[in-house]
């Protein structure tokens, strides 16, 4: 008898901790920041959150390549630890698909179309980030443009087009015409000080402070060095 009672007491008390554990592991659940969130450029300052959060869909800004095709940057925003104003670029998005992506991968690299977008994305400011008054003569340091490490496109790359020997386009399931991530972390990230001078604005980038990034390729086929 004292036996069964010591069991239906141990089976109860077993009981009660699973329910716990249950409970708990719920609530770890709930409380864990999005995998997409927690995977994106955080160089420092994590708590200022990337905005619009992860999976929100981006801010978006058209600009010219130098290759003269026009693409569609992908973007987030953050103001880090008070004083960094922050851009995370996620997406670059070709508007005439893959055959524009195709034209610029004969004449451009990977990283100087993300170069590009960066250094575009800070001059024309779609971000509203300071300084914003033309008629002051003023300089802002704090600018830091940032993307992952290692980049893939879905078009070819290199010179000739595809029959002369450019390389074929990665086989991944998403729309032709993009270039995107390998992974958002290892990231490259640009200083950038933004001037006014006598109603001029002035983009200077800052390599000393800047990151370069790592890329080593073991994510997938055909990835890219984001900055070179």
């Amino acid at each position: 008898m004292q036996n069964l009672l010591l069991s239906l007491r141990i089976n109860k008390i077993l009981r009660n901790i699973a329910v716990f554990i249950g409970l708990f592991s719920a609530i770890l659940i709930f409380c864990t920041p999005a995998q997409s969130q927690v995977t994106f450029c955080y160089p420092d300052c994590p708590k200022d959150l990337w905005n619009p959060l992860p999976t929100s869909p981006a801010f978006t800004h058209l600009i010219t390549l130098p290759c003269g095709e026009p693409v569609i940057v992908h973007y987030r925003i953050r103001i880090a630890c008070g004083s960094f104003h922050d851009v995370f670029i996620e997406e670059i998005e070709f508007v005439n698909g893959y055959g524009g992506g195709q034209i610029c991968g004969q004449t451009m690299s990977i990283a100087q179309m993300l170069e590009s977008a960066m250094s575009q994305l800070v001059y024309d400011n779609p971000m509203n980030y300071p300084p914003t008054d033309s008629t002051q003569d003023t300089c802002f340091p704090n600018y830091r443009v940032m993307v992952g490490g290692c980049w893939t496109p879905t078009f070819p790359i290199g010179p000739g087009d595809l029959k002369d020997g450019a390389k074929e386009p990665p086989v991944i399931d998403v729309p032709a015409g993009l270039l995107i991530p390998c992974v958002y972390i290892e990231c490259c990230l640009k200083y950038f000080t933004v001037c006014y001078v006598n109603g001029t604005k002035v983009v200077i980038y800052d390599p000393k402070r800047s990151v370069p990034g790592e890329c080593d390729y073991q994510y997938q086929p055909a990835c890219y060095p984001a900055c070179e």
